[in-house]
Parts: C-alpha cells; structure tokens; sequence
C-alpha cells in the first residue's frame, strides 16, 4: 500500500492551468475542488514537500496561464506534457523517477490526465495516492465509476482523501523530507 514514508515523494499538480477552469467553469463542484488544490499546494510548501506541476500544451490558442493561487513558484519544476499522461514529458519522467515516489495526484482530470499519469506510474513501479477530493472528476464529483480503475491499480495506487493525506502520513512524509 502507498504511504508517505519515502523521502522522496511528491505532490504532482496536473493542469491547473485557465484553459482547463475556463471548458469546465461552470460545471458544478469545480470551485471546491479548486479550493482543496490550493489548500494542499499551500499546505505542502509550508511542508517543505517537493511540487512539481505539469501543463499540457495546445496547438490552438487557449490561455496555458496557471489558475489564480495554483501558481509554480521559482523553485517548484514545471514540465509541459504532449500526451495523455504527466510521464509523456521525459523531464517529468526523469523527475517522478528520482523522487521514487510515492506520488500525490491533484487537479484536472480524472477521467484523462490523472488515470493516464496514474497507470503510467504503475508501469513504472512508482506508487501513487490520488487525492479524490483534490482532483476534479467531470460535470459531478468524483464517484466510485471513476475511480474503480484507480482501485484495480491497488497496492501502487491509493484513493484518499486530503485530510487523510495530512492526518495518516504527515510526520514520516516531513521528517523525510526536511533539508
């Protein structure tokens, strides 16, 4: 089962960028989901956690800027994915690969970005824990039909929610992960 006891984990924040807020804004449920992703990106900086963000890249023109409060900091990595999964960036490959997991999922979408980023994380061995109320799941959200393939990833991939993040795995995540 994943837990934060590696010292080398890391949140992963999956395109929390305006294009994505802007197809999806008026769905229902996206401003709390939004607001659990800036909850945990603060938490994790006071943390001192490893961040690293991933965008995607478009060919049209649409606005790749990050969503207001979700911004990278100078000091936090941001690689630019061309597939459907963060690991289509080879520098987030190389990234995910040293920190050796496990990986906390945050942001858009369930249903593409964070199933592909999940499954190729298990190609890869690396264990993962998708923040469920942290991720935004479509038009509703998140259910158990989304998430039952996340489920059949099972020892390497964890459903939690952020609370459980914090309360469960945050003494052994830190410590490991002190200067």
């Amino acid at each position: 089962m994943s837990s934060f006891t590696s010292p080398r984990a890391g949140i992963v924040c999956l395109d929390l960028q305006r294009n994505r807020q802007a197809g999806e804004g008026a769905a229902p449920g996206l401003e709390p989901t939004l607001d659990m992703c800036r909850r945990v990106l603060g938490e994790a900086r006071r943390r001192r956690w490893p961040v690293l963000h991933v965008h995607s890249r478009h060919a049209a023109p649409v606005d790749e800027r990050p969503i207001s409060g979700l911004e990278p900091r100078p000091s936090e990595p941001v690689f630019v994915r061309q597939g459907p999964s963060a690991f289509s960036s080879p520098g987030f490959a190389r990234a995910a690969a040293a920190l050796g997991g496990p990986l906390a999922l945050i942001g858009f979408s369930l249903h593409d970005t964070v199933l592909a980023t999940a499954f190729a994380a298990a190609d890869r061995h690396l264990d993962v824990d998708v923040l469920s109320n942290a991720v935004w799941g479509g038009s509703e959200p998140v259910d158990d039909a989304l998430l039952a393939p996340l489920r059949a990833l099972a020892p390497q991939a964890r459903v939690v929610e952020v609370a459980d993040l914090f309360r469960d795995d945050q003494g052994a995540f830190a410590a490991a992960n002190l200067p």
